[in-house]
C-alpha cells in the first residue's frame, strides 16, 4: 500500500509520517505544497498509484483566520476542492484534517472552511476533527501548551479542552487508514481539563484570567466511539504525564 502525506514536514504531520514509515507502510511525503495543484502534479510526476493520501497541507490558525478569512477560504476550502475531487474520481481513500472547531462551525472563519470541507468531501474519505493537540516538544509556537511552556501567552481562561498527544493522533490515523469508516470523527481523548487546570500544573498561573473570549467554544471533548470501535484507545493523559 502506498500513502502520500502533505505536510510531513508540519507538527502533525511529521510524527503521522514517522509513525506509517516505522510500521512498514510505504510513505511519500509533500511539504507545504503552494497550491493542492503541486499535489497533483507530484503525483503525476512521481508516476505512483497512492492508495491513501494523508492531508495536513493547510492553514489552521484560528485568529490569523479572523484577520485574514479571505487566505483560509481559498486554501482551505477552494484549493482543497481539486484534491477532494482528485481523490473522488480516482478512488483514493482521503484522510484530511478537520478540527473539532467543527463542532461550533460558526464561531470563526478557519472552523467555517473545515465544516465546509466535511460537505464536499468525497465519498471515501475521512474527516478527522482534531482536538488540541500537544507534544513536549515540537509544536507551533502559536499552539496554546507551547505558548503556556514558553511563557508567551498573555492570558488563560476557563475554557475546557480535549488535550491529545502527537503519538496518539499518529496512532488514530493509522486505524483510519483501512477502508473500515467512512465520514467524520473526533480525535481526541475522551476526557477535558480547563486552561486554568493545565496552566496550574505547569506553574504558570500567575496570568490574568478571561472568563471568555469570543470566536471560541467554552468547552469541547471529544466522542471516541468510532475510533475505540476500531480498537484504537488514547495512552497519554496530559494531566497524568504532567504529574509525573
Amino acid at each position: 500500500m502506498k500513502i502520500l502525506v502533505t505536510g510531513h514536514k508540519g507538527f502533525i504531520g511529521s510524527h503521522v509520517y514517522e509513525h506509517l514509515t516505522k510500521i512498514g507502510y510505504e510513505v511519500d511525503g509533500l511539504d507545504k505544497p503552494d497550491d493542492v495543484r503541486d499535489i497533483i502534479r507530484f503525483i503525476a510526476c512521481n508516476g505512483v498509484k497512492y492508495n491513501v493520501i494523508i492531508h495536513l497541507a493547510a492553514y489552521a490558525a484560528l485568529r490569523d483566520s479572523i484577520q485574514d478569512p479571505d487566505k483560509f477560504w481559498d486554501n482551505n476550502v477552494i484549493k482543497a476542492k481539486r484534491l477532494f475531487d482528485y481523490c473522488g474520481r480516482n478512488n483514493i481513500r482521503l484522510l484530511y484534517a478537520s478540527s473539532a472547531g467543527a463542532h461550533g462551525w460558526w464561531q470563526n472563519p478557519y472552523a467555517i472552511t473545515k465544516k465546509v470541507n466535511e460537505f464536499m468531501a468525497p465519498d471515501n474519505s475521512v474527516g478527522m476533527r482534531f482536538f488540541n493537540v500537544w507534544a513536549e516538544k515540537g509544536s507551533r509556537d502559536d499552539m496554546l501548551y507551547e505558548m503556556l511552556k514558553q511563557g508567551t501567552a498573555k492570558y488563560i481562561t476557563r475554557h475546557r479542552r480535549d488535550w491529545i498527544h502527537v503519538h496518539d493522533v499518529a496512532r488514530a490515523i493509522c486505524y483510519l487508514i483501512p477502508d473500515k469508516f467512512r465520514g467524520v470523527l473526533d480525535i481526541g481523548t475522551g476526557k477535558n481539563y480547563s486552561v486554568l487546570e493545565l496552566a496550574m500544573r505547569m506553574g504558570k498561573s500567575d496570568l490574568p484570567i478571561l472568563e471568555h473570549t469570543p470566536n471560541e467554544p467554552d468547552s469541547l471533548c471529544a466522542d471516541i466511539t468510532q475510533l475505540t470501535k476500531l480498537g484504537w484507545f488514547p495512552t497519554i493523559d496530559i494531566m497524568e504525564l504532567l504529574h509525573g
